[in-house]
């Protein structure tokens, strides 16, 4: 009997109950009553499936007009001679991919391109927090709390969202961020799952006998909490064992690619999976990131790569979907813009305002939405070097948050906040 226990020790810390038991931060009985309340079966598959909203945080200042360029603008090309690329249909390496209405994508987010041919992409400009600061941390504050100049909150909008869902079915996992650590824009009393991979709450290739020499160990526990928790974390386990493997191929060595694939196959598993969040921070050779101070025109510069890896990440998770794609909505989020004018390293700088990525099958998109100059003078940019932000992103999540989630309160999860929510589709 010692034998066992040791080895369900391991196994445990490895998998669903304790990692579960671990990561779920907040008050646990609460967790414990959504979670151990709700029993996978057949029956369960046939039910409404609930909507996804997965976050995306491109961290470190993604360059909004370096993705999407309003490339016939001479104004711009005079600010960014070095950044513009090739227009559309020179077929040239670094030409920019056709949006219509003098928009061009990025060539190295070509995999992105039938999304908004299909509909499925909206690409929102000129977004950013109305609380100016060109430092990262004080950005990322910002935009993960909700409540931009206020140091007071330290709780996250998502931590909120998941607080005001509508009640419904009991649910397995309702909010998962696959990060190694809870990120601020989860943090809060409500009980969140953070993991770095499912293999944490994987139990494949354990025998029927082992696990019911787990379950045994743990329904004599005298605390509550901990036995009705394993109970919860054996049977997530049980289910995303049972998954097939992803239906589409990932990019090799992406962080990104692989959170992304995670979150697919909760989804498919049907935990009941409302609120997810990942990370895009780093490339996946290592050598690039979102911080575009230099060489941002080469297709393989930091640009270039950080780019190409969140477009094909997307694209294979909307292949692995299937179906599924149509319950499910992302939105991107990052720390500020770029500077419009480009800096003697070929390179941007700390600026304001970006551009939102929201794509799914119930987006209507296949524009590009939002508000920038007129004309790309110096005396129409903030500070006469920033894209000014003319959107609130609170207002793109809170369109979200209503038509998808069905959340009626946006003061709720943007305490402070008037504004009206952007109307996407």
């Amino acid at each position: 009997m010692t034998h066992v226990f040791n080895q369900s020790r391991r196994t445990l810390l490895k998998s669903g109950a304790v990692a579960l038991f671990a990561a779920a931060s907040g008050p646990l009985p609460l967790f414990v009553e959504r979670a151990a309340a709700h029993a996978v079966s057949a029956a369960s598959a046939t039910a409404a499936r609930p909507k996804v909203l997965v976050t995306l945080f491109l961290r470190f200042g993604m360059d909004g007009l370096m993705a999407v360029t309003p490339y016939t603008d001479a104004h711009l090309a005079k600010l960014r001679p070095n950044l513009m690329l090739s227009a559309p249909g020179t077929g040239r390496e670094n030409s920019r991919l056709e949006l219509g209405d003098g928009f061009g994508l990025h060539p190295a987010m070509a995999s992105m391109l039938p999304l908004y041919q299909s509909r499925e992409l909206a690409i929102i400009h000129g977004v950013g927090s109305p609380h100016p600061t060109r430092s990262h941390g004080t950005a990322q504050l910002w935009w993960e709390s909700g409540t931009p100049g206020d140091r007071s909150n330290s709780d996250g909008w998502l931590n909120k969202a998941a607080v005001a869902l509508p009640a419904g079915a009991q649910s397995l996992l309702p909010a998962v961020a696959l990060t190694e650590q809870r990120p601020r824009i989860f943090y809060g009393h409500h009980p969140v799952t953070n993991i770095r991979n499912l293999e944490q709450l994987s139990l494949q290739g354990e025998s029927m006998e082992f696990l019911q020499q787990l379950e045994a160990q743990y329904r004599q526990q005298s605390n509550p909490v901990l036995r009705e928790t394993a109970s919860a974390g054996l049977e997530l386990a049980r289910v995303l064992s049972r998954q097939p493997a992803a239906s589409a191929a990932y990019p090799a060595g992406s962080t990104l690619g692989a959170s992304l694939r995670d979150i697919a196959q909760l989804i498919k598993a049907d935990v009941g999976l409302q609120l997810a969040f990942a990370d895009s921070n780093q490339s996946p050779d290592r050598k690039g990131t979102w911080d575009t101070h230099s060489n941002s025109a080469a297709l393989g510069g930091p640009f270039g790569v950080m780019a190409r890896d969140l477009a094909d990440s997307l694209a294979a998770f909307r292949a692995d979907l299937g179906d599924r794609w149509e319950d499910v909505t992302v939105v991107t989020l990052t720390d500020f813009g770029r500077t419009v004018l480009e800096n003697k390293r070929v390179g941007t700088d700390h600026g304001r305002a970006t551009a939102m990525l929201v794509l799914g099958g119930d987006v209507h998109g296949g524009n590009v939405l939002g508000q920038l100059p007129e004309r790309f003078e110096r005396d129409a940019l903030e500070d006469r070097m920033d894209l000014p932000v003319t959107t609130d992103y609170r207002a793109v999540l809170g369109n979200l948050l209503q038509t998808r989630l069905g959340i009626a309160d946006l003061g709720a999860v943007f305490p402070g906040w008037l504004g009206q929510p952007f109307r996407i589709a």
